[in-house]
């Protein structure tokens, strides 16, 4: 058919419901009214067979529901399900138009609306469902002009819809995403490489909120310690420009009642962590971890992982919540080179050098998960 201006018009506009679901419906009035239609609806059949009419236009809203609720199952233009995707249909490639006007459909629901025909079209069809367009005619059968409209719009109707469904699958996996790092009990904020925050998890955000150890200014990450701020922002200098290892750094973080934290700066630069930085615009992701012990099971399982003795066990676990050495051999009674004698063991036992390296180690025994 001649390329009009108005449907040249038309096949731009068919694109912005991709981006904008409520644009569907002023769309489809625009469709209706330059094929000669009447009325038309994008309707929805679920995996489960429901029939949903997702936009309609110039149709009653009365007759929108008395077909969802009673007369869809007698429509002969169902028959579509069964065509091949892309395909017009027509009343008559069902039914003989005659019998067809015998019907209880169409003296109940066809006639009083004015209607004589439809074309029909499946525009996909899945695992999940299928979409079909219907454009209904009054005064007369689809003819030539109906079916050249629908003829060429249909393949942009259906990269439109294919369009929506991969953005609706992402935000779907975006969401998932979110949900799953807002579980775990680690913070997580995925940074640029001008350290500012492009996600963060619930758990980060509350450690941003007492704005301690780690704040947010103007969206920008910051620590508590200008040498890990300096090392951080080096990290992340590298990273975007991949001169840093795909092990990352890991830091230290002292809060100012004496608690400690763990961080590690992972790049997602490489591999299938690239996938999921450049979905968040991020090329690092930090995760941060207060060195607190699980009360439960985690001194316990220490003392007999390490063989410590309970006065080391004592030492280890006052080291990680008190501080330095001072502060624990006055929490304790004992004189510094006690603690001093006792913390020489541990390390040897556990295999580290410094007490920052045993505060690591007890972030290893946090739970991921929040319970």
């Amino acid at each position: 058919m001649e390329l009009s201006e108005e449907l040249l018009s038309l096949v731009g506009d068919i694109y912005d419901p991709a981006l904008d679901d409520s644009l569907w419906t002023s769309t489809l009035g625009s469709i209706v009214d330059l094929a000669g239609g009447q009325s038309g609806g994008l309707v929805r059949i679920g995996a489960a067979g429901e029939a949903v009419i997702s936009h309609a236009v110039g149709v009653d809203p009365s007759y929108v529901r008395s077909y969802i609720e009673t007369y869809e199952p007698f429509d002969p233009s169902r028959g579509v399900l069964h065509a091949p995707v892309g395909q017009i249909q027509t009343i008559g490639d069902w039914i003989d138009v005659d019998e067809f006007r015998t019907t209880m459909f169409y003296n109940e629901w066809t006639r009083p609306q004015g209607l004589e025909d439809a074309a029909n079209i499946l525009l996909d069809k899945s695992a999940a469902g299928l979409s079909r367009l219907s454009i209904m005619k009054a005064g007369g059968l689809v003819d030539r002009r109906m079916y050249g409209v629908i003829s060429y719009i249909t393949p942009h109707m259906q990269r439109a819809m294919r369009v929506r469904q991969k953005l609706q699958q992402q935000n779907a996996l975006e969401t998932t995403s979110a949900h799953t790092l807002d579980a775990l009990r680690a913070a997580v904020l995925l940074l640029d490489a001008n350290g500012h925050i492009t996600h963060s998890n619930a758990s980060a955000q509350e450690i941003l909120d007492e704005a301690d150890v780690l704040r947010s200014v103007h969206g920008r990450l910051m620590t508590s310690d200008p040498n890990v701020d300096r090392m951080l922002r080096q990290a992340l200098v590298d990273t975007a420009l991949g001169e840093r290892s795909t092990m990352g750094i890991s830091l230290h973080l002292a809060a100012h009642d004496g608690s400690h934290y763990v961080g590690h700066l992972v790049p997602l630069t490489a591999g299938r962590r690239q996938m999921f930085g450049v979905g968040y615009e991020a090329c690092a992701v930090l995760f941060v971890s207060k060195a607190a012990l699980d009360t439960m099971v985690a001194p316990d399982l220490i003392r007999k992982l390490f063989k410590l003795t309970p006065a080391e066990l004592r030492v280890f676990l006052s080291i990680v919540e008190v501080g330095g050495v001072p502060d624990v051999a006055r929490s304790m009674g004992v004189a510094e080179t006690t603690i001093k004698t006792h913390l020489t063991r541990i390390f040897t036992k556990t295999g580290t050098r410094r007490q920052a390296d045993l505060v690591r180690l007890v972030a290893a025994f946090t739970p991921p998960i929040k319970i």
